[in-house]
């Protein structure tokens, strides 16, 4: 897991949602899995990373995307 792949992460869940923040679960899933690998523990880590990060966050059952990673500031 590196920050390039969590950025290709964030890529493909803007491209897959261009007219809203709110993502599902099976969406944040599914980009995880193209770019990283399909182990749960992958999904586990880099779905922590990704919250670590800032880039998204949990609300109820979705993820919000927060646009921390346009700005650059880690």
């Amino acid at each position: 897991m590196t920050i390039n792949n969590l950025e290709r992460v964030m890529w493909r869940l803007r491209a897959k949602c261009q007219d809203r923040t709110t993502i599902y679960p099976t969406e944040l899933k599914r980009a995880i899995m193209i770019e990283c690998g399909t182990s749960p523990q992958t999904y586990y880590n880099n779905r922590k990373a990704l919250i670590a990060l800032g880039w998204i966050k949990t609300v109820k059952k979705k993820y919000i995307i927060t646009g921390v990673d346009l700005t650059g500031d880690y």
